[in-house]
């Protein structure tokens, strides 16, 4: 059995100021238990490397500069991780001091379950949506495309899609858990392969999930486990945009087109 419990994956495109606000309390949350930190730093000019290095000299790094999408990132970590936990998280964040140990606790009490996610705050403390149930082509188009004065109209399809009517206060199984925030068996998501690396952005973790469901449970832990301070790039540029379709077509292509 390794003598690492939990490896943590970052990935880091000109993110120094993210890390400055994520690293502390990231390293008071690993405390409880034996973890590493692995930070692919992707093709940044920001001095993330040099103040990592001196700041955090625990924190292992590697230099990617290749252009390379988020899962890819990711698998980079996974190929070298030693712990029997891979926590997949994004940079934009700050950790709860108790999520680790206690998402690792739940872990080790489930053997049926390949990953888990907690809660998940906006900066304003309010929950953030991240328990989805499976894609279907309305859901995106009511998300990314209707106007803000408009969504009231379909909002409790939205809030269906975001799994609130069942809310966020009790444990339950969730098809399509946020790649914001992943604690995964490091052994099942080996088998699988990680990441497919033809998702450059967006649908790799609702790719992942579904892989993972075919031998393992996918759920959410109602633990306080992070603020995330969201940039929504999706909504506000057309270049996200456009790679999030096309990443909508490559999921539906694989797992089938549900309208509604």
């Amino acid at each position: 059995m390794s003598e690492i419990d939990v490896t943590v994956s970052l990935i880091a495109l000109n993110q120094i100021d993210d890390l400055k606000r994520l690293l502390p309390t990231l390293i008071e949350a690993v405390a409880p238990v034996s973890a590493e930190i692995l930070l692919v730093i992707n093709r940044s000019k920001d001095g993330t490397e040099e103040y990592v290095r001196r700041y955090f000299p625990l924190v292992d790094m590697v230099d990617n500069q290749q252009v390379s999408g988020y899962g890819e990132n990711h698998n980079i970590n996974l190929n070298r991780a030693k712990g029997r936990f891979f926590l997949i998280m994004n940079s934009d964040m700050t950790v709860s001091p108790a999520a680790i140990k206690g998402l690792k606790e739940y872990m080790e009490k489930h053997s049926e379950v390949g990953i888990v996610s907690p809660l998940v705050f906006n900066e304003d403390g309010s929950i953030q949506g991240l328990n989805k149930r499976h894609p279907t082509i309305l859901d995106l188009f009511l998300r990314r495309f209707v106007p803000g004065r408009w969504r009231h109209l379909f909002q409790k399809r939205l809030d269906y899609y975001e799994m609130r009517d069942l809310g966020y206060e009790n444990e339950c199984e969730v098809p399509f858990l946020s790649g914001a925030f992943m604690f995964c068996r490091t052994d099942v998501i080996r088998t699988i392969g990680g990441f497919d690396p033809r998702f450059f952005l967006y649908f790799e973790d609702a790719d992942l999930c579904r892989r993972v469901q075919k031998t393992h449970t996918t759920m959410f832990y109602p633990i306080e486990g992070a603020v995330h301070f969201w940039a929504r790039a999706a909504h506000k540029r057309w270049k996200f945009s456009w790679i999030f379709i096309k990443s909508a077509f490559k999921y539906f292509n694989r797992w089938g087109y549900q309208w509604f």
